[in-house]
Formats: C-alpha cells, sequence, structure tokens
C-alpha cells in the first residue's frame, strides 16, 4: 500500500470518518475560502493564513474520504506528505507551493512575520480555491 511507509513513520493512522464528518470538512474548506476573499480588503495576512487552512481541510478531507487521519507532532506536514503521495507528480507544483505556504503562514502565526504583500495574499487565495477544488473532487 502506498500509504504504509506514512504510517510506520507515524504520521499518518487508520481512520474512519463518518460521512458527517467528511461533508463538514469540506464545509469548512469551501468557507474559509469565502472568508479569505473577504478578508482580502482588510487583512491580507489573515487572508493568506485562511487561504492555507482553507487547503489543509482540503486535505484533511481526502484523507478521512481514503481511510486516514494526520496524527503526531508535524499534523500539517502529514497532510502535505499524504498529498503528495495520493495526487501523485501530477500536483508536485501545486504540493509545493501548499507546502511553501505551510512554511510562512506558521512563521506569520507564531513569530511576528507579517510580510505577506497585498499581490501574495491575492495569488495565494485564487490557487487556493482552485487547489481546493482539485483535492474535493478526490474526495467525494
Amino acid at each position: 500500500m502506498k500509504f504504509d511507509e506514512l504510517k510506520r513513520q507515524k504520521l499518518i493512522d487508520e481512520y474512519k470518518a463518518t460521512p458527517e464528518e467528511i461533508k463538514v470538512t469540506i464545509e469548512a474548506a469551501k468557507s474559509d475560502i469565502k472568508t479569505a476573499q473577504s478578508l482580502l480588503n482588510s487583512d491580507v495576512c489573515w487572508a493568506f493564513n485562511i487561504a492555507y487552512n482553507a487547503i489543509l481541510q482540503a486535505g484533511i478531507a481526502l484523507m478521512h474520504a481514503k481511510g486516514f487521519r494526520p496524527i503526531g507532532e508535524a499534523k500539517h506536514v502529514s497532510v502535505i506528505l499524504f498529498l503528495r503521495k495520493f495526487l501523485g507528480k501530477e500536483y508536485a507544483d501545486g504540493l509545493n507551493r501548499f507546502n511553501q505556504m505551510r512554511s510562512k503562514r506558521h512563521k506569520a502565526v507564531y513569530g511576528i512575520l507579517r510580510n505577506i504583500t497585498e499581490y501574495e495574499a491575492k495569488d495565494s487565495v485564487k490557487f487556493a480555491s482552485e487547489f481546493v477544488g482539485d483535492i474535493i473532487k478526490f474526495a467525494i
């Protein structure tokens, strides 16, 4: 199975999510996109962070739909690694961008970095909207 290595590394675990749980997580991702779009005119840093969270939620929904969940301390990284295995090389560029957003978001949330430009926020929200749509297709 393609996820055995992630299980051995204790990054993911088998998980039986209910259809309702998957639906709620997908709706959270969609809601985050709308929120990120609405924040573009008032707080580009949080618009960026919420766009990142939308992708994260979509990734978790996909994991749940396929019978897994992230575990351990680095759950965000676990989601990215799972998506790399599941989505494959076709989505490598999008996943690289998602990982870059993860790193920048971490600094913005847990540090004092607030250097997200308006252009970067708008571009990231657009990217997140498209990428979430792609991920959700695999989860439903």
